[in-house]
């Protein structure tokens, strides 16, 4: 599960900082996707961040992507933590037990058993969401930044080398084969060995 928790992290990200747009909006949007993503509206993650990115005018596929931060690996992770959050500030539920094995449907049977957890999970989620959000903005907005100069770097230096190439070239065609001359001189003066002619 790890591996593949690895594969789908790298997949993600260098998706992400691919995306063409501004910096800023590919980052608020990231930001926003993760906010959401702590909710427990899993299943609905990707239409409300799109929605509300189109409402905000930010990156609607950052916010698509961020949201993944809750998925069938994390959510059995996430929401006892968001659960435990939400419930001390609140307590709107208590004394609920958590499925001894961390798998979606135990999650899909407490929510059913107690339905009233879903708003302690959501303040939970909210309260964790912020923190979380603000500090995946600015890694985001640093990714992008740094990956876009690297890019910029590479095609200046590929530019580089293609007028130095050319420089070469040019001067290659410019340098033309110079005779010696006095080895020139020595072949004129040299004799022909024919006799020479009458006055």
């Amino acid at each position: 599960m790890y591996q593949s928790l690895k594969n789908l992290a790298k997949k993600i990200y260098e998706r992400f900082i691919k995306l063409k747009g501004a910096p800023r909006e590919l980052a608020l949007g990231f930001a926003l996707g993760l906010f959401i993503g702590m909710s427990p509206f899993f299943g609905m993650h990707i239409a409300i961040g799109v929605i509300c990115a189109s409402i905000l005018g930010w990156s609607k596929i950052g916010a698509a992507i961020g949201v993944n931060i809750t998925n069938v690996f994390t959510v059995p992770f996430i929401y006892p933590v968001t659960y435990w959050v939400g419930s001390k500030i609140t307590g709107f539920t208590k004394h609920v037990s958590w499925p001894t094995s961390p798998d979606f449907d135990g999650f899909l049977q407490l929510l059913k058993d107690s339905p009233m957890i879903v708003l302690d999970l959501c303040v939970g989620g909210a309260i964790l969401g912020i923190p979380i959000a603000v500090i995946g903005y600015y890694l985001a907005f640093n990714a992008i930044t740094v990956y876009r100069q690297r890019v910029r770097e590479r095609v200046r230096e590929l530019k580089r080398q293609r007028k130095l190439k050319s420089q070469a070239k040019k001067k290659t065609r410019r340098r033309k084969p110079r005779k010696d001359k006095s080895q020139t001189q020595k072949t004129a003066a040299a004799p022909t060995g024919g006799k020479p002619g009458k006055p």
